[in-house]
């Protein structure tokens, strides 16, 4: 689908599919400073989102500056996101956001992390599923790998790790199931 490390998987640094990993993330950080340096009412600003996701934007998505994505390509979006300033994706492990979901500022979301044994040779990537109506609080962190249930709200600050059930609300670090909703 992309042509480069697939959404669960390792790679050594002199993986050669690195070096499409890395061109990508050239031209989204070149995409994303444009973007960021524009408001969200400007005439082209959705045309430099779908520009950077490499696909259309709904109208209901409003993602506001400034943002960081390092694959804009390996994002899926649907509809009626807001995405609110400051968010932060790495996504070369592929990011996907389902409707009706909330993002909060500064939001930090990622696919990829370094192996614990071998940290400046190997890396490991994992996809990131935010499911249906969830809602992302301000600061919360999520975690290569992690799913995020239907209906489910990730307390401010809160750092995810594992899975979090649909209808639940979760915090703390590591976050854990505070209430289900």
């Amino acid at each position: 689908m992309f042509g480069f490390i697939d959404a669960t998987g390792s790679a050594r640094k002199d993986d050669p599919r690195l070096r499409d990993v890395e061109a990508e993330m050239i031209r989204s950080h070149a995409l994303c400073q444009k973007i960021s340096a524009k408001k969200p009412t400007d005439p082209d600003y959705k045309g430099l989102l779908e520009e950077l996701f490499q696909c259309e934007i709904d109208d209901s998505v409003a993602i506001v500056s400034p943002f960081y994505c390092d694959c804009g390509r390996r994002m899926k979006l649907g509809k009626n996101i807001i995405i609110n300033k400051g968010a932060t994706v790495l996504s070369p492990g592929i990011v996907e956001i389902e409707d009706n979901v909330l993002i909060a500022p500064e939001v930090k979301i990622t696919t990829v992390n370094h192996d614990l044994h071998d940290r400046h040779n190997l890396l490991h990537f994992a996809k990131v599923t935010i499911k249906e109506n969830a809602w992302i609080c301000i600061g919360a962190i999520i975690c290569p790998g992690v799913t995020i249930g239907k209906n489910a709200i990730v307390a401010a600050g809160a750092v995810v790790t594992k899975d979090v059930p649909d209808n639940v609300v979760v915090g703390g670090n590591p976050a854990k199931i505070i209430k289900k909703l």
